[in-house]
């Protein structure tokens, strides 16, 4: 026999049983099986039951099974009975007040409150997804539902320049957890090529301190001079650029000139250390020999 024609089976009885249960009154007629075990086993065993009704008066006859010897029968006359008062709690089964032994009757049956155990969920709107893993609630319509919300507990989790967000995951939090980062501090100093300051791994930076430009670095951004202001063999920055120069070092520079052929001296361009220029002797000569 495979499984499935098994299942059928249980199917079919398990509906037997509801119908019955339905016309007995224990049931809904939606009950699990092992639900409908309680209903029937819920069923009060009346034997046999025998009363005396005075006339006029009826006998409602006790929920339960009978083994149909019980008899119901009435005293003429009139006479004086002794009735019962009870009282009762509602449950989450049907229950049945009859009158203890020696009692003719019920005079009156007080039904208590509702327990305050037993809640209206009609306005209940949480749903498993709403309550804890290994909680309990019970639905709006009665249902005992296990809940399925994640338990996080305290998530930690540290960015960094690979790690650069965290998706949170769905479901509760203890408020213990939480999202950081490593940061630190680090110092640079100006040089000639590019520099890349970067974090150490896992960490990332805050601030960043660039020093003063060393002092052999100067600022020529305002400087003038060409290669022609510089001597030969010497060099200077200007605007950032060098500059080779080529202004001719003439050193000492003497000249001569006799104020009769020549009536002056050309100095050469460039640096001169200093040096003179001077006149010769020939106009003296000239003017002694008139």
């Amino acid at each position: 026999m495979s499984v499935q024609t098994e299942i059928q089976r249980i199917q079919t009885a398990r509906n037997t049983l509801r119908t019955k249960a339905v016309e007995l009154k224990i049931s809904s007629g939606t009950e699990k099986l092992d639900e409908l075990a309680e209903d029937y086993n819920g069923i009060t065993n009346q034997g046999s039951i025998t009363a005396q009704v005075k006339e006029g008066e009826t006998y409602t006859i006790p929920k339960g099974y009978h083994d149909g010897t019980g008899t119901v029968s009435g005293v003429s006359g009139g006479g004086s009975y002794n009735l019962q008062s009870k009282s009762v709690t509602p449950t989450k089964k049907p229950q049945q007040v009859t009158p203890d032994g020696g009692y003719y009757g019920l005079s009156d049956v007080t039904v208590e409150a509702i327990p305050t155990q037993y809640q209206d969920a009609s306005s209940v709107t949480a749903t498993a997804g709403d309550v804890l893993t290994g909680k309990i609630i019970v639905t709006a319509d009665g249902s005992v539902t296990p809940g399925t919300m994640t338990n996080n507990g305290a998530v930690k989790k540290t960015l960094d320049t690979t790690t650069k967000s965290y998706t949170i995951p769905t479901g509760y939090h203890d408020g213990k957890g939480g999202v950081s980062i490593t940061t630190e501090e680090k110092t640079a100093t100006p040089t000639k090529s590019p520099q890349d300051i970067t974090p150490t791994t896992g960490q990332v930076l805050s601030k960043v301190t660039v020093e003063a430009i060393p002092a052999q670095y100067v600022d020529t951004h305002d400087a003038n001079a060409a290669a022609g202001d510089i001597l030969t063999g010497k060099s200077a920055y200007v605007g950032g650029a060098k500059i080779d120069g080529s202004m001719p070092n003439n050193g000492d520079t003497t000249g001569t000139f006799d104020g009769l052929s020549t009536e002056s001296y050309e100095i050469p361009a460039g640096y001169t250390s200093g040096g003179s220029v001077r006149l010769t002797s020939d106009i003296m000569d000239a003017l002694a020999s008139i």
